[in-house]
């Protein structure tokens, strides 16, 4: 591309091209990617200097110039396809909701995927645990001609019995805060009156069980969001071989929350197990 292209852009003159070749910048491509306080710094000598508000339209106007990128649409290869359905019904006077999700690509058929309501968090955090060890999917090599006329003709193998499927379960589930600790979810089913008054610091222990030899458990504590999907307080774990999980929540604000515990399996056709407890409220601590 020609360096006199700058030369293009409304409001480069003469004294700015000279400024931008000392930074090495002499073409449409240079000054789109260039550093806009550098060129600000570079341009203190200049009268009138350019604001650094002109030079974000210079290079907005030089990325309008360059063409388009050419890209191979067969670089791409799906590694996943789900299938996301949002259901209601009336009960009463209210809706009930429910989220049902399906991988659409693997053998055998996966068992439909339900989640109450339709918060999208524990759903996201399902698909992206199917895609730890997704891979794009491959054509068989072909042998030479010749080495398939050789081959003798076998039967075909008998087909193996499905794998078992994940049954993974929140077993228990701890709060631990300033003033003690509290059950709030005991033998996979929610306390019968579980602490919803917290005074911070607050901590989470859940324990997880079910998952098959040899597979690696994530978990997670979801903060819900009214107007958002929610968000990590702390990063999905590895779960350990003791099946017990330890989450910090020191970096919740006070005030009134919804979360979500969600646990799952790295595997392509594993399950994924979620608790909702009720809403709870976090105190400042004496601290």
């Amino acid at each position: 591309m020609p360096s006199d292209d700058l030369s293009s852009i409304p409001g480069l003159e003469d004294k700015h091209l000279r400024a931008l070749a000392r930074q090495d910048v002499t073409d449409l491509a240079g000054l789109a990617d260039a550093d806009r306080q550098a060129i600000y710094r570079a341009m203190a000598n200049l009268r009138p200097r350019p604001t650094l508000e002109q030079i974000s339209r210079w290079q907005d106007d030089a990325r309008n110039m360059l063409p388009e990128p050419e890209t191979d649409a067969s670089d791409w290869h799906p590694a996943a396809s789900f299938v996301v359905v949002f259901s209601q019904r009336r009960a009463g006077d209210t809706r009930e909701r429910r989220t049902e999700a399906e991988r659409t690509e693997v053998e055998p058929e996966q068992n439909l995927q339900i989640w109450s309501g339709w918060d999208c968090g524990p759903i996201c955090a399902w698909m992206l645990g199917q895609l730890d060890q997704a891979e794009p999917a491959q054509p068989p090599s072909e042998p030479p001609p010749e080495a398939a006329a050789e081959r003798p003709a076998a039967e075909p193998p008998a087909a193996e019995p499905a794998a078992g499927r994940a049954q993974l379960t929140i077993d228990s589930a701890v709060i631990i805060d300033a003033d003690g600790r509290a059950d709030v979810v005991t033998a996979g089913a929610l306390a019968a009156d579980p602490l919803r008054e917290l005074v911070a610091p607050v901590q989470v222990v859940l324990t997880v069980s079910g998952a098959r030899p040899g597979t690696q458990v994530r978990a997670v504590t979801r903060i819900l969001r009214p107007d958002d999907f929610g968000w990590n307080p702390q990063d999905p774990m590895i779960v350990p071989d003791s099946g017990q999980a330890e989450f910090d929540l020191s970096e919740v604000s006070v005030g009134t929350h919804e979360m979500v515990l969600i646990a799952w399996e790295t595997e392509p056709t594993a399950n994924l197990v979620s608790v909702s407890l009720p809403r709870i409220t976090i105190r400042p601590g004496s601290g």
